[in-house]
This record gives structure tokens, sequence and C-alpha cells, in this order.
């Protein structure tokens, strides 16, 4: 089983920095608080249902770096459904996101993207690992 779309994505992005985080969340609904953990992004065995963004038709995947020498001004803040307000992430910076959609179709799509950083380092991984997961599926598909 080759390794899902998304978690290529965000396993690049994540080794890409140390301080690097991921959140999943849709119009103020958190799927997935910042973590780490690559296994909460989506389904990954076959025994596994509606996971991270396979249980969102679209989500919002913001990239946060952890920056304790950062004050409130720069903190990511997000309109949080379950507190009814926006709430400030804790020297969480937000760097960028990514827009995906999984409709139950069975295709995951990455739409959009927003990279926040002027060396555009979002944008070169996605451009990378996107033609490497199109190359591989090729290869497949022979």
């Amino acid at each position: 089983m080759i390794k899902p779309y998304i978690y290529r994505l965000l396993e690049a992005i994540l080794k890409s920095n140390k301080n690097y985080r991921y959140m999943i969340e849709i119009e103020g609904h958190v799927e997935v608080k910042p973590t780490k953990d690559l296994t909460k992004c989506c389904n990954l065995k076959p025994n596994d249902n509606y996971v991270g963004v396979n249980n969102l038709d679209f989500s919002d995947i913001h990239i946060l770096e952890y920056d304790k020498d950062t004050d409130i001004s720069q903190w990511n803040e997000y309109y949080s459904e379950e507190h009814d307000d926006y709430v400030k992430q804790k020297h969480l910076v937000h760097v960028g996101a990514l827009r995906w959609t999984e409709c139950n179709t069975g295709t995951e799509k990455l739409y959009d993207y927003l990279d926040r950083n002027p060396a555009q380092e979002l944008s070169k991984i996605i451009d990378k690992v996107s033609k490497e997961f199109e190359k591989e599926l090729d290869i497949l598909n022979v």
C-alpha cells in the first residue's frame, strides 16, 4: 500500500522544520489539534475509519511553527466553534495552509494552498512531493 498523498505532504513539511506542527479544521471545527503525529492526518490502515481528513469532505490543514520567542501579536488566531469565539494559540505562528477535499469518492485532492514564507519553502515541498506522487501513480497505472 502506498502512503496517502496528504501523509506524504505533511511528512515532508514536518521534516523540513523541527518546529512545525499541523492542525486540521474546517469552519471553526477542529478535527486534529496542533500535532506532529502523522497517524492523525488520515486513514492509514485498512481498518481505520474517518481519521483526520477522511472524516471531512473539505478541510483546512494549517501549518504552524512553534516559536517560544514570539509575542501574542504573532500567535495564530482562529474562530473556534467549540468556544464560539476567536482563540489564540500560544507560541504557534501560522506559516501556511493546505486546502483539502476528499468527498467519499476515494479521490483526495489538494485544491489550494497558502505559503506565507517569502522563500516559498512550502510551495517547493508541495511541488516536489506532488511530482513524486504523480510519477509513482503513473508507474502503478502502466
